[in-house]
């Protein structure tokens, strides 16, 4: 399968994100033919692209200028004597006000970010989430393009609407921001259906340090949105001493929802392209990029290496449990989502989960069932209902969800909508998987029956099972028992796996 592999260890903007793209060999005549059939009124926005040079890295740069405003990615910046430096977006507002914003530091602001002055209240020049969606389901752009594009932004609102204590659907974007958003986001979910990249896998991410000023005040860096962002998606961090904004809420958002695993990259078989994607300046320090890598991969897992130096990551207590029973990261500052298992001689990828509970004792059953369906439909992974003896000694049931960290939120709304429950529990937990394949084995009339495979890291097999909804037609077809059908197709499996 085709995989994308995004190295973000200075950061990553949504701008950058695109321009990575476009170096990996997306076209741009092509990709800037689907903008246009975005839905925004004619001339909203211009890009461009140009060749660039970050750390004598050569790498790609876009600019989008949106209409009626000097906008672009990049800001202007004062140097005063003392390092601190303030620029201000020009962002207004439809109630009369425009953001400043100071970023207090030791280092020159050398990455660009796209601030998102979201507001929970109607402004005249603002933009609703809804009407972004309706915007992107209104466009030209390819149905898988429109689905991630949907995704991203209902993840960015969630986390908007977090910061500002509302709905999602209650959260606003400022004309200009709104356009700036859609182009980055929308850009770069079409640029990732152009190149065909099935999956992605994405490294740590660096969120910078320092203060962000702002005129409703003085914020820690990561901002308020891009915390939430990361705290969803169950996000392992990278340790570097840059004191500044390095990842904003567009690459967040963008980043949270296309990763189908954190860590190292994953073992291509062929790398097809490299590309870097650049931000604005072009500081000595380091090269201010996107790097992203694309090519093969029949499996995403990747085996722990035997770096000696094993180190815990600070933040969220959730994604740390687990260390001290043997769970333990072999990238040097960094957590690798794939570990080893102390006293285990096998090996298997360790993912982050959610998982979400509930307890119901008054919700007639045809109502669970079908809010289990609408989970399933939903991204749920997988899902369980046990009986349970309430209080007061009521039968009820045991709602659990199992589900990636970027649907728990969604996935706990749901449960809260559609069923009677007043409250709903989640927690991130890890669990190892075996990684699988599919193999087929063919019996009578040539009938083929699927084989699930199951092999630990060192590609031994550790489980093999036939798939159920293929021996219940075979069975039904032919008059046999469930039974005699999984003996026949793990026979057939075995005597082809025979010499192997």
């Amino acid at each position: 399968m085709k995989v994308a592999y995004f190295d973000c260890q200075f950061g990553a903007a949504g701008d950058m994100l695109c321009a990575s793209l476009l170096a990996n060999g997306l076209d741009f005549e092509q990709w800037q033919a689907e903008l246009r059939k975005i839905a925004l009124p004619a001339g909203s926005f211009e890009v461009s692209v140009e060749d660039v040079m970050r750390c004598l890295v050569a790498s790609k740069k876009i600019d989008v200028k949106c209409h009626h405003t000097e906008h672009t990615h990049s800001q202007e910046h004062t140097h005063d004597d003392d390092d601190a430096h303030e620029h201000d977006h020009g962002h207004k507002h439809g109630h009369g006000h425009e953001h400043g914003h100071e970023h207090v530091h030791g280092h020159k602001h050398d990455h660009t970010h796209d601030v998102l002055d979201t507001h929970h209240h109607e402004g005249p020049h603002g933009r609703s989430v809804k009407e972004i969606l309706e915007l992107i389901e209104a466009s030209g752009i390819s149905a898988r393009a429109k689905d991630l594009s949907t995704k991203v932004f209902r993840n960015l609102a969630i986390s908007e609407g977090r910061v500002h204590g509302v709905d999602p659907e209650n959260v606003h974007f400022h004309e200009v921001g709104a356009v700036d958003a859609i182009v980055d986001i929308v850009g770069f979910c079409i640029g990732y259906d152009l190149l065909g990249i099935e999956t992605a896998v994405v490294s740590p991410l660096t969120l910078g340090g320092g203060t962000v000023k702002t005129q409703h005040g003085l914020y820690p860096v990561p901002g308020p949105a891009t915390a939430y962002l990361v705290e969803m998606a169950g996000a392992p961090i990278n340790s570097v001493d840059i004191r500044f904004e390095c990842l904003t809420p567009t690459g967040a958002a963008i980043l949270v929802t296309i990763a189908e695993r954190w860590g190292a990259a994953p073992p291509f078989e062929k790398i097809e392209s490299v590309g870097y994607g650049a931000g604005t300046l072009n500081p000595p320090s380091h090269p201010n990029v996107v790097r992203t890598f694309i090519g093969q991969c029949s499996s995403i897992a990747h085996k722990p290496s035997s770096f000696p130096a094993i180190e815990q990551v600070g933040g969220n207590s959730e994604l740390n449990h687990g260390i001290a029973n043997g769970v333990a990261t072999f990238v040097s500052g960094t957590r690798s989502e794939t570990a080893t298992i102390a006293g285990d001689a096998n090996q298997f990828r360790v993912e982050i989960i959610a998982v979400i509970e509930a307890n119901i004792d008054d919700c007639p059953p045809n109502i669970i069932a079908y809010t289990l369906e609408k989970a399933l439909a939903e991204g749920a992974l997988d899902i369980s209902v046990v009986p349970a003896t309430m209080k007061k000694g009521r039968s009820g049931h045991l709602i659990t969800v199992l589900a990636k960290p970027q649907d728990r939120r969604k996935i706990e709304t749901l449960i809260l909508k559609e069923t009677s429950s007043l409250g709903v529990r989640s927690y991130l937990v890890e669990r190892l998987v075996a990684e699988r394949e599919f193999a087929e084995v063919k019996l009578s009339d040539n009938w083929s029956i699927r084989i699930k495979i199951g092999r630990d890291l060192d590609g031994v097999v550790v489980n093999v099972q036939p798939e159920y909804a293929d021996c219940a037609t075979y069975a039904e077809r032919h008059g046999l028992t469930l039974k005699e059908v999984f003996e026949q197709a793990l026979a057939q499996y075995m005597i082809g796996n025979s010499a192997s």
